[in-house]
């Protein structure tokens, strides 16, 4: 797809692709560093914690809202799994391939496009699709984007007040793929972009927080201190609050 003449010449990092390449040196360059770490973070912390159900505790519209996607690895024909931002929007789910036509999990699906899709509280098999009609990218990509919370930000503008155009502009080279759930439509719940379940789930995890603080804090508290009272009002010594002790 040929660059639009008003966006930013690609950095210089041919590792990276997609919207990264309209951020500018600076900012590739850190998600060149950070992508290892992602990564690692994404194998040993997200993915066990989506495959555990977890995710709709963690989705919120700040954070974003995280599907499970496996795919069958094009060379190693193993389970490889990803974390990935979504959409749900006319009957199928919708994700972008972030780091362009090189992401991995999006090459595994142009060889398979059998995928399995953990969504917070349901899980359901789906055939994939490159989708690349302006039409659709415009109906869907800037939704997508600005239901990932914050990451959205990383496209190099900001999603929220940036008009489509320029959110699209900024997403060039970036795939967009439909899931279509083999068993029919499907449609967003209360657990999803756009669901409100997150504001009491996570009134409950902020509760949770702060009954393990104040019973961390009772459990460390150190027991009889010097000069602590006594029950009764007593302070060590037998002597009471505020009475002299005779002399001798």
């Amino acid at each position: 797809m040929a660059s639009s003449p008003r966006v930013a010449a690609p950095t210089v990092l041919p590792s990276l692709a997609g919207p990264v390449a309209h951020v500018g040196p600076v900012l590739a360059a850190v998600l060149l560093v950070l992508r290892g770490t992602i990564n690692r973070l994404n194998r040993w912390l997200m993915v066990p914690a989506l495959g555990a159900g977890l995710g709709r505790w963690v989705a919120t519209p700040v954070g974003g809202y995280l599907l499970l996607l496996r795919t069958r690895g094009r060379t190693s024909g193993l389970v490889r799994e990803a974390p990935l931002s979504y959409l749900i929007a006319d009957g199928s789910i919708w994700v972008l391939a972030g780091f362009g036509a090189a992401t991995n999990w999006y090459r595994n699906l142009l060889a398979d496009p059998a995928a399995e899709v953990t969504l917070p509280t349901r899980r359901l098999r789906c055939r994939a699709e490159d989708v690349a009609e302006p039409e659709v990218r415009r109906h869907i990509a800037p939704r997508l984007v600005r239901a990932t919370g914050i990451p959205g930000a990383l496209i190099g503008c900001n999603p929220w007040t940036a008009a489509d155009d320029v959110v699209l502009r900024q997403l060039e080279g970036v795939p967009l793929i439909r899931l279509s759930p083999v068993g029919g439509p499907v449609e967003a719940g209360p657990d999803d972009p756009g669901g409100r379940a997150w504001i009491w789930r996570q009134s409950v995890v902020a509760l949770a927080a702060l009954a393990l603080v104040r019973a961390l804090g009772r459990l460390g508290r150190p027991r009889g201190q010097p000069g602590a009272r006594q029950p009764g009002g007593r302070q060590p010594g037998g002597r009471q609050p505020g009475l002299a002790q005779p002399a001798g």
